[in-house]
């Protein structure tokens, strides 16, 4: 998922995410230590997106992002066809 969409969710959302995320990476390991073929890209686009996550969720926690900018984010990329 892009910045920008991960933002619209509600926090349980992300938290759920985080679990299906955390699952997905606890499989692909296991996946690659019996020696089946595990989607290398797939490990850092997951964790990548944990981390993104997390990023949100402490600043929702800190107050830094309101929502003012987050909209101006979403308008810019719809208009950009991202």
């Amino acid at each position: 998922m892009k910045i920008f969409e991960l933002r619209q969710l509600p926090e349980a959302e992300l938290q759920d995410r985080i679990s299906e995320l955390r699952e997905e990476i606890f499989n692909l390991d296991f996946q690659k230590a019996i020696r089946q073929t595990a989607d290398a890209k797939k490990f850092s686009t997951s964790r990548r997106e944990i981390a993104q996550i997390l990023t949100i969720l402490r600043e929702n926690e800190l107050g830094i992002r309101p929502i003012d900018i987050i909209e101006t984010q979403i308008s810019e990329a719809d208009e950009s066809g991202e």
